[in-house]
């Protein structure tokens, strides 16, 4: 029928999330976007506006179907087996060849860094999901005491944000996992345990018989 939308919202994402992911914000034309979603540029427009508003609909969609199953690994019940996993479905969807390299958010604030004030801010606000995250994870080791409480939780899930990160862009180079095993495991040193106490002061007293 005329004048009804003729296609679903997220399947349009799909794709348009598939050409950005693998050219980049900038060297992806308005109809490189038509070609790939198969809708016409009146619908395009109609529908999201210009190409910067596309693709800020594209990261939520981005964070949505890619981020947010990453995340899902932190519910795991062991604390430092939670940011293993984390680490382990990142390479995993580095390595995937069904995939472009790398991650979308940071390709594209690596690639295109002058992409505008909102596309950067939807970015960070992004990255701060998963720092939150992360950060919360970590507090639970520190209550379940399998992480040392001396240890700056805000700090070390930053730490872990830039390694996630960091993944993301040697995969770039190297489509090797091993590299980023390597880089997990030597990343995950830094995970400290509590410090036995030199003199134990929770010693219990039998009762005489």
């Amino acid at each position: 029928m005329s004048g009804v939308k003729q296609f679903k919202t997220s399947d349009v994402l799909d794709r348009a999330m598939a050409v950005f992911w693998r050219h980049g914000y900038q060297a992806t034309s308005i109809q490189d976007l038509i070609e790939a979603t198969g809708i016409n540029r009146g619908s395009l427009y109609a529908t999201f506006g210009d190409k910067q508003r596309l693709f800020l609909a594209v990261l939520d969609h981005y964070m949505e179907q890619v981020g947010k199953p990453m995340l899902a690994e932190l519910a795991e019940p062991n604390p430092r087996r939670a940011i293993e996993r984390l680490f382990a479905a990142i390479i995993r969807r580095n390595c995937d060849p069904a995939r472009p390299r790398g991650c979308l958010a940071t390709n594209t604030a690596l690639e295109c860094p002058d992409a505008g004030d909102e596309i950067n801010r939807k970015i960070a606000a992004n990255l701060g999901q998963i720092e939150s995250a992360i950060y919360r994870v970590l507090r639970r080791a520190q209550a379940d005491g399998s992480l040392d409480p001396n240890q700056d939780a805000r700090s070390l899930a930053r730490y872990f944000l830039g390694v996630a990160q960091g993944l993301n862009v040697v995969n770039k180079a190297f489509a090797d996992p091993a590299i980023l095993q390597d880089i997990v495991e030597t990343s995950m040193s830094v995970w400290k345990a509590p410090q036995a106490d030199s003199v134990k002061r929770t010693a219990r007293i039998r009762p005489t018989a």
